[in-house]
């Protein structure tokens, strides 16, 4: 992971990873690493033969997708493989992404790494790769696992956040910096999206457990800045006297910064987002965002593809893996800016 995400970045991640995949934990429990192997050791693995994988992302419109997809291609170098990226304009066209993978799968991949735009748009794809004997590798955004089963796909591995969590220490920032609570808003992602629904709930079950902060509004913006910034104006408008907002990924956060500062309310307004992509990670550094929810999709690419290739190599790592998030606040979103220090030549 290079760019603006540096060496602090990587001993975040490290540290996160250490954490997930603890001894004793339950994550660790869930996900049943190949031949003893810890986390680290799977992230770390190379490929014996030049294996050709196909990633299949959602929108290179947003910046978390963009970030993944720079993962992807820092892995292939480092792993010794080939990925090809496919990606759709936006997140409203389920359809084309399901048509590219179909076409896709005739060109010969050895493995599929995939991030549905919609916990089932893919699942006639992956029954098609199935059939064909291709080890699938779910990333970030998961495949509904009943509505696999019901049409007979199977994943291999799954690599995921728990996005629940990502809402819930949005959340626990609100209680503990806002002691006497009040009016919050939460701008959710696209309706029946199951990441952003899963984000919205740990938000809610958390914030609502509280017992003195009221959710008076909770609207979806369909990860679009825009959509975010007219949704918190009006609920600006609504109630002048709010205290937070959720969003539940960044793009929309910002939109939600833009709408508290024509409302002369940004200062009083806690502000927390979810992906720290970069523009994000700007705007807490500067005050005008409290947080925002790493969930280091970089990270995420190495570590599938590494599961790609260990399924190749017949020892495939089953079942459900949690990635690392964390919170980024101004205390340390210093480490996720610092520039990336010189990488000697292999």
């Amino acid at each position: 992971m290079r760019g603006i995400f540096g060496i602090s970045r990587l001993v975040l991640v490290g540290a996160a990873l250490s954490l997930v995949f603890g001894l004793g934990s339950t994550a660790a429990q869930d996900a049943t690493p190949a031949g003893g192997m810890s986390v680290e050791e799977i992230a770390a693995v190379k490929a014996d033969q030049p294996y050709k994988l196909l990633a299949v992302v959602k929108t290179l419109s947003n910046e978390y997708w963009q970030t993944m997809e720079r993962g992807y291609q820092d892995a292939a170098a480092e792993k010794g493989v080939t990925i090809d990226v496919l990606s759709v304009p936006t997140e409203e066209v389920t359809e084309q992404q399901l048509n590219q993978l179909q076409t896709a799968l005739a060109q010969g991949y050895d493995a599929i790494m995939v991030s549905p735009i919609t916990p089932a748009n893919l699942i006639p794809a992956l029954v098609a790769a199935n059939q064909a004997g291709i080890p699938i590798i779910n990333v970030d955004e998961r495949v509904d696992p009943a509505a696999a089963e019901a049409a007979g796909a199977k994943l291999t591995s799954v690599i995921a956040s728990d996005n629940r969590d990502a809402g819930a220490r949005a959340a626990q920032y609100m209680i503990d910096n806002i002691p006497d609570g009040g009016k919050v808003a939460i701008i959710e992602g696209k309706a029946g999206n199951q990441s952003g629904l899963d984000r919205k709930e740990g938000f809610q079950e958390a914030i609502e457990a509280a017992g003195n902060f009221e959710i008076v509004a909770s609207q979806p913006a369909d990860w679009d800045q825009q959509r975010a910034l007219d949704a918190a104006t009006n609920i600006l408008q609504a109630n002048p006297d709010l205290v937070g907002f959720y969003a539940a990924n960044d793009t929309m956060a910002l939109g939600v910064v833009e709408a508290a500062r024509a409302a002369g309310k940004l200062d009083p307004v806690v502000i927390i987002g979810t992906d720290a992509i970069p523009a994000a990670l700007a705007a807490v550094q500067a005050g005008d965002m409290e947080g925002t929810v790493a969930q280091f999709p970089a990270e995420e690419a190495r570590i599938a593809t590494s599961l790609a290739i260990l399924a190749l190599q017949g020892h495939p790592v089953e079942g459900f893996i949690p990635s690392p998030i964390e919170l980024i606040t101004k205390d340390n979103v210093a480490d996720m800016l610092q520039p990336a220090e010189a990488t000697p030549a292999a």
